[in-house]
């Protein structure tokens, strides 16, 4: 590409070069953690789902570099996706837009290289390494690929690299963009009603964050069925060449219709006639995109682990509604399924247990059990918690593990045999419970 033409296109991407100032929208949880990186040498990677806020998480980081006095020309980001670039996505042309800035716009001083849907470069990670190892440059990458990240980076940036996962909004978060904190007790008293109002809008359309921006009910549905669609064809079909597209499609609606529901290879083969290395490529390139995740049953044996079952959670209830087919409300689910994200984001290993009675999720820190959690939301509160949401825990001998149960607005502190449980409304939980 001429030099003239790619800085052109570099400054309409990079237009805060000549303002000064660019829009960085609603501030996320994950934005101090980021900006703890920013002195440091390693190259900072941001995994996640398509348009769930990693390009707004690179504003953001660049905002706050903006504010402590680095000059605007000192940063440069560029979106990889890019129609101009796609015909000459390489190594060639990074090094040529890499060089084109420090020569035109930024000769001298640290650089801060912000590199959006870098999995689209083919040996990108060599490139990455060796201008962070030579150059005097802090490097951000986002990708939208799960697994292809976890190789990459494991072959050519082992010690090199922070990586930090980006989800859909948290309940929290969610709150911000309506333009409310809670952050203690009295927050969340203060504005129940409020709270529950807006929860229920959280179940309904998930926490995308330009869904959870717009007002009309009509355009989320419509940005929902393209997300889907983008994160079906441009994340999984395009990426893995998968030519059977109908069966993809329908293993993928299977999965979110089916969120929260014990499964298998087997069972997931049964039901489409497909061959088991079919199955398991369509569903490993599922999971890549971070469509849904598998939690998997509890056993402190490993080879138990991975041969037995898994539930399949949504990464977004908003995007299971809109593409599932159900015939009900699904409510309890759907809660269900907001709490597993929320324990995923802030822990490394939960599982979900069949040790006497289903239990919905195990905390595991170490070598050691810290929480045991199930979720009970029925639509009308109820005083009187049924004997089968407390079975589970009725069953635990020699396990000091905090036990939790979820309700719609039951709080209040009850004993099952020997062990003690804990009900907490599921709201507060997500808001002040970790």
């Amino acid at each position: 590409m001429e030099t003239a033409r790619l800085l052109e296109i570099l400054a309409s991407y990079n237009r805060f070069w000549t303002t000064g100032h660019l829009d960085a929208g609603i501030s996320r949880d994950l934005l101090p953690q980021c900006l703890a990186q920013v002195d440091t040498k390693e190259i900072v990677v941001l995994k996640g789902v398509r348009r769930c806020g990693k390009s707004t998480l690179l504003a953001q980081v660049m905002d706050a570099l903006l504010q402590r006095g680095i000059r605007p020309q000192q940063l440069l980001r560029i979106n990889l996706e890019e129609p101009l670039f796609s015909a000459e996505a390489s190594v060639e042309l990074l090094e040529q837009i890499y060089r084109t800035w420090r020569e035109r716009v930024c000769p001298e001083g640290k650089g801060y290289l912000f590199l959006d849907e870098i999995q689209n470069i083919p040996g990108w990670e060599g490139w990455v390494r060796g201008r962070s190892d030579t150059e005097d440059v802090k490097i951000f990458v986002t990708g939208s690929s799960a697994q292809m990240l976890s190789r990459e980076i494991g072959t050519k940036l082992t010690g090199r690299q922070v990586s930090f996962e980006v989800y859909p909004l948290s309940f929290s978060e969610f709150l911000r963009f309506k333009g409310m904190e809670v952050q203690s007790e009295l927050d969340y008293v203060s504005n129940k009603t409020l709270i529950r109002h807006h929860f229920f809008n959280y179940l309904k359309y998930g926490g995308f964050p330009e869904v959870a921006l717009r007002q009309d009910d009509a355009n989320r549905e419509l940005l929902l069925k393209n997300y889907f669609e983008d994160i079906l064809y441009r994340d999984i079909v395009t990426r893995h060449e998968i030519r059977d597209v109908a069966n993809l499609r329908n293993l993928a609606v299977f999965l979110l219709t089916n969120n929260t529901r014990p499964t298998s290879l087997n069972k997931l083969k049964g039901n489409f006639s497909i061959s088991q290395d079919k199955t398991e490529n369509y569903l490993s390139a599922i999971l890549e995109s971070y469509l849904t995740f598998q939690l998997q049953r509890f056993s402190w044996s490993l080879k138990s682990v991975q041969r037995a079952g898994f539930k399949p959670y949504a990464i977004d209830t908003g995007l299971r509604n809109r593409v599932a087919f159900s015939f009900s409300a699904d409510t309890g689910r759907l809660v269900e399924n907001v709490v597993h994200n929320h324990l995923r984001r802030c822990h490394e290993e939960i599982y979900f247990a069949l040790d006497g009675g289903e239990t919905d999720f195990i905390v595991k820190e170490g070598l050691k059990i810290v929480r045991r959690i199930q979720v009970w939301y029925e639509d009308a509160p109820q005083a009187e918690i049924p004997e089968r949401e407390l079975a589970a825990f009725g069953k635990l001998q020699g396990d000091d593990a905090e036990c939790l149960l979820l309700t719609n607005d039951l709080e209040k502190d009850t004993e099952i045999g020997q062990t003690k449980v804990r009900c907490l409304p599921v709201v507060k939980y997500l808001l002040l419970g970790e």
